[in-house]
């Protein structure tokens, strides 16, 4: 290992590495690591960057072709603005490597400098091992006033006293370990379920082989090896074809003409059970993302149901009391955000109708949110003030664009035995949105109560 670096700031970090053969050649590798939550994956390169393994063959940018043998690149940037190149840029929430806080803080310098200066100042306070603790315990990479200084060397030590100073760190650890088993279980799964998806989409070669040995099967006196004729759209093919002594290719044809029907008839069902348990992994993710942010009060109410999902499947449980949602009322709609997993269910499969209209960030955890209407149309800006508020109680709220999916609520489902809060959906469209700032959360009424 001869370097560890990063790509400017981007959500993308590398390891070059060398290595010398037995004849004194030296090889250059490349091992990238993207942490980019569910869609995290490592890529090994070779000294011109073509890809020559990768973990997972999910990505968060769809456009991008991450195969072996393709060239790597990485994937595209939510925010066109960096500390290097900011023209144009009115705030650093419009900057790469900010989130809300850093931004405020760094927004905060423009009273005293110009947008440049700040720029200048940051990169500067970047280049030492210096971390500024503020008030309410979040880490700035660079000075603020009234906050408390720590090295490099102290920020794991930070970290884990910070974690260890509420009860409630317990509980949410306690959900993450559970959620982060069934994420594992579930992509386990996922994982077999692609393998299995792919042998039955070879189910053409099985039907060919049963054609092949029906259509020759007069050539047959014995074991030996023949030359078998194979008829195709572009004329016929001759093909050698051993048989062995004990091969009985009758036989051999029905059960490969079995063996093919079985596997084309099982695609539609192996797919379905592929999207169940990439929703039921990204379900799992959602549950240990809303342990990082729930409150203490709905962390003990959520581990509540955790413990009644241990007991027996058999007991009758008890019905929990409508969970309360975030609300906001114009004249033309009222919206509706659920609160945490059970709050959600409510929501969606209790009090919302039909035709009301759902929402959800795609493919990332987030809230479930429901539009309601006072006898007008949906229009683009109510579907635009529902997104935004849905985007902003997401896992990646600080980032610049995050794509909601939406949908009347009839399209929205829950399968049998899969937990309060899990859905499947379909007939939706997809919006891209910038999330409401907590300023403008508070604005419409619509920040969850701090306890």
């Amino acid at each position: 290992m001869v370097d560890i670096n990063s790509y400017s700031y981007e959500r993308a970090c590398y390891i070059l590495l060398k290595k010398r053969k037995p004849s004194g050649r030296i090889l250059e590798y490349k091992l990238i690591l993207e942490p980019a939550g569910n869609y995290a994956n490592f890529f090994l390169l070779s000294s011109d960057d073509t890809i020559l393994y990768s973990l997972s063959s999910r990505t968060i940018d769809a456009d991008r072709n991450i195969g072996a043998g393709g060239k790597y690149s990485l994937p595209k940037a939510n925010k066109k603005y960096s500390l290097l190149k900011y023209d144009g840029a009115k705030s650093f929430n419009e900057l790469s490597g900010f989130y809300p806080v850093t931004a405020k803080y760094a927004d905060n310098m423009l009273a005293q400098y110009d947008f440049g200066g700040v720029c200048t100042y940051i990169l500067n306070e970047l280049e030492n091992d210096k971390f500024y603790i503020d008030e309410k315990g979040k880490v700035i990479p660079f000075y603020i006033e009234n906050s408390t200084v720590i090295s490099y060397e102290q920020l794991g030590d930070y970290f884990c006293v910070k974690e260890n100073k509420v009860e409630s760190k317990d509980t949410a650890r306690k959900i993450k370990k559970l959620y982060s088993s069934k994420r594992d279980k579930y992509l386990e799964l996922a994982a077999k379920l692609e393998q299995e998806l792919n042998t039955a989409k070879n189910y053409n070669e099985f039907l060919k082989e049963a054609e092949l040995i029906k259509n020759n099967l007069y050539k047959v006196k014995g074991a030996g090896s023949y030359i078998f004729d194979e008829y195709t759209e572009n004329g016929v093919s001759h093909i050698e074809y051993n048989v062995e002594h004990n091969d009985n290719l009758k036989e051999k044809s029905e059960k490969l003409f079995k063996k093919s029907a079985r596997l084309k008839k099982s695609i539609p069902l192996i797919e379905e059970r592929l999207q169940d348990a990439l929703q039921l992994s990204l379900f799992s993710e959602e549950q240990i993302y809303y342990a990082d942010t729930l409150s203490e009060e709905e962390l003990a109410d959520f581990e509540k149901i955790i413990d009644e999902e241990s007991k027996s499947k058999n007991k009758k449980q008890k019905k929990e009391p409508l969970k309360p949602f975030l609300e906001y009322k114009s004249d033309d709609f009222t919206l509706y955000i659920g609160k945490n997993s059970a709050s959600n269910h409510e929501l969606v499969f209790k009090f919302a109708l039909s035709d009301d209209i759902w929402f959800h960030a795609r493919n990332i955890p987030s809230a479930h949110g429901i539009i309601r209407l006072h006898g007008t149309e949906l229009s683009d800006d109510i579907i635009l003030f529902a997104a935004k508020s849905v985007a902003a109680y997401s896992k990646y709220s600080d980032e610049n664009l995050i794509d909601i999916d939406y949908t009347y609520k009839k399209y929205v489902t829950k399968p049998k035995n899969t937990p309060a809060g899990f859905v499947i959906y379909k007939r939706f469209k997809t919006i891209t949105v910038t999330p409401f700032s907590h300023e403008e959360l508070s604005k419409y009424g619509l920040l969850k109560e701090k306890n």
